[in-house]
């Protein structure tokens, strides 16, 4: 498990978890843009199907974080990975309605419900 100011990385199976630990202000903090690369590189080795935003350990998160979770999804998409969004609190879900990105991907209470999902 890779953990940094921002992002704990962890993997289950072919699945990488990505969660939040704090929140981005701006995607052009230095620190924020190496963990962001660096979770982007693992990505691209194409080792993994899925991706889950873990957003659990905050209350609410910004434009800038919706941008990481879209670059993420970037980085997925053209592999035909899933991306799949859990344990957002109550703010952190009318966010992501605003900005209709529970319509992108999968939006659930749990992590073993994500994980379950993305083995389906």
């Amino acid at each position: 498990m890779n953990s940094g100011k921002v992002f704990r990385v962890s993997t289950v199976d072919r699945v990488l978890i990505v969660e939040l630990l704090g929140v981005v202000s701006s995607l052009a903090d230095d620190s924020i843009t190496r963990e962001l690369d660096s979770v982007r590189e693992r990505l691209r080795s194409g080792e993994f199907a899925g991706v889950i935003v873990d957003l659990g350990q905050v209350a609410y998160f910004g434009s800038s974080m919706l941008e990481a979770i879209r670059t993420l999804w970037n980085e997925l998409s053209p592999q035909n990975g899933k991306l799949v969004l859990c344990n957002a609190s109550e703010v952190g879900r009318e966010i992501l309605q605003i900005a209709k990105f529970d319509h992108l991907w999968p939006l659930v209470e749990t992590r073993e419900e994500a994980l379950q999902l993305l083995k389906a």
